[in-house]
């Protein structure tokens, strides 16, 4: 029985070693350089593996990595046989760790894989000297990707778990407990409480952070990171001047290159039109204010609330005269909910002169010469701002202008005015005056019409103009001298639109 026993532990053992035989010998990592410790001259340094087998190229290659410093470095490869060399986009520097991994990934030409992960470092940084702060995760002014995120920070040698609970805090103050990791070069902060999303927080590391060896860091560190994926700076889309009503249809303003001062501008600004600035992201409506200037210097006022906004909406303090010429620069650092700030300067120019704003004017008179004749025509004559210092007929006589006495006139005004608007029947009443010197004629107005005129038909060339008939009593005396005929700065028409023109027709008697 013992004898059958040995001959079937005889059998296994031969299928056993007739399968070791059958089976490839392990795909290994043989050889690597530039080998452990530190080199002198990174720059001529070469990274390379050799392989036990001739390998898949594609999948060898997918499954190395080379960190310095804990950040992975981009490059090209080259194969040499079975030797795989790794070409760094940039040169290897000086002051540096790294870190090379070859995963279970790679294979052979017969799709072995790997036996197990190889790993290996080498340094270029001097050893002996201060510890030194090599990267942080994540890096300066970069992001967590979450709020439950852990902070690291990576040193060049061993540090004390004391040293980064005594040195190390966050502002806005964050609780949470630290742990090393990496042979105690990494040290990891994990919050108590979730990071706020969307807030930037500062982390600093006190001159006096000792390491294993006792050393200090000697400077105080500092460095940013955001909470949330977003670094994406807001960036001005466009500028639109947008009318009054639920209807307005906003219009585009041309923005500028930096530093552009052409005259050419938005000319369809309204004395009611108000700006709109559009961004690409939200922005911090409440500091915009202060990067929006004028030249020449307007008042501004904001209408949006105070808040994280796409669209934030400025009006004029004050109505801007018609015909002025602003040009707007929004200055950089607008800031969205994450603090990114804007780095782009925007100009762009402003004419107003709406057609909806254009102030009233006025373009001439007619009045008559015999307003006591029974014609129809009543002698008219009509004269227009251009006519200066033109001959003014008055005369004596029956059915005109007899000396000292009131006689029963009309005087008719023609008014350039906005679309769909009329003049401000009040405030030529009010405005209006006849002036003469040496006491030449006086007129003193009595009523205004808007309609029912004493000439059925307007003056000839002026039928797009409006009209309005002032009648009064007009006393000729047998002085000569100048007669003007007056509007001054104040007129408007039924919209608010104000003129500043001192208006004067001033003819000859």
């Amino acid at each position: 029985m013992n004898k059958i026993k040995w001959l079937i532990l005889l059998n296994c053992m031969f299928l056993v070693f007739s399968c070791d035989l059958l089976r490839d010998s392990p795909y290994v990592v043989e050889a690597w350089t530039p080998g452990e410790g530190f080199h002198n001259d990174p720059a001529r340094l070469t990274v390379s593996l050799l392989l036990s087998h001739e390998s898949d190229k594609a999948k060898t290659e997918q499954a190395f990595s080379l960190t310095e410093d804990h950040k992975t470095l981009k490059g090209d490869f080259l194969w040499e046989g079975k030797r795989l060399v790794f070409l760094p986009a940039a040169p290897l520097e000086p002051d540096r760790e790294y870190f090379i991994t070859l995963g279970t990934g790679a294979q052979d030409i017969k799709s072995l894989s790997l036996e197990n992960k190889f790993e290996a470092s080498f340094s270029t940084r001097i050893t002996g000297g201060k510890p030194k702060i090599i990267g942080t995760s994540p890096e300066h002014e970069e992001s967590l990707p979450g709020n439950r995120e852990e902070y690291r920070l990576f040193f060049s040698e061993p540090v004390r778990l004391n040293s980064c609970i005594d040195c190390i805090s966050f502002y806005p103050v964050t609780p949470g407990s630290w742990r090393l990791e990496d042979d105690n070069k990494t040290a990891c902060f994990t919050p108590r409480e979730p990071w706020q999303t969307g807030a930037v927080y500062r982390v600093r590391v006190e001159s006096g952070f000792a390491a294993v060896s006792g050393s200090i860091l000697g400077t105080d560190y500092s460095s940013v990171f955001a909470v949330g994926l977003d670094r994406e700076k807001p960036v001005l889309l466009k500028a639109l001047a947008l009318g009054e009503g639920e209807d307005a249809v906003p219009e585009e303003i041309s923005l500028e290159e930096p530093g552009g001062f052409s005259t050419a501008g938005f000319s369809g600004w309204e004395s009611f039109s108000r700006l709109v600035l559009v961004f690409s992201k939200p922005v911090d409506s409440s500091g915009l204010k202060a990067l929006l200037v004028t030249e020449p210097s307007a008042a501004l006022v904001m209408e949006s609330p105070p808040e994280m906004r796409e669209e934030i909406v400025f009006r004029f303090a004050e109505y801007p005269a018609w015909g002025s010429s602003f040009l707007f620069r929004l200055g950089s650092g607008v800031k969205d909910h994450t603090g990114n700030e804007s780095e782009d300067v925007y100009y762009f120019r402003i004419i107003t002169a709406g057609p909806l704003s254009k102030p009233p004017a006025l373009k001439g008179i007619r009045l008559p010469m015999a307003p006591g004749l029974p014609s129809e025509d009543y002698e008219a004559l009509s004269f227009s701002m251009e006519d200066i210092f033109a001959d003014l007929p008055i005369e004596h006589g029956e059915g005109r202008y007899k000396y000292t006495e009131k006689t029963d006139s009309w005087i008719e005004l023609y008014f350039e005015v906005a679309p769909d608007t009329e003049i401000d029947p009040f405030s030529v009443m009010d405005l209006f005056r006849v002036e003469s010197t040496n006491q030449a004629l006086s007129f003193s107005p009595r009523s205004v019409r808007t309609d029912n005129f004493t000439w059925s038909s307007p003056a000839p060339d002026w039928e797009n103009f409006q009209r309005l008939e002032i009648r009064g009593f007009l006393t000729n005396t047998v002085h000569s001298g100048i007669v003007t005929f007056r509007i001054p700065s104040g007129l408007s028409d039924r919209c608010g639109n104000r003129s500043s023109a001192d208006f004067r027709i001033s003819l000859l008697k």
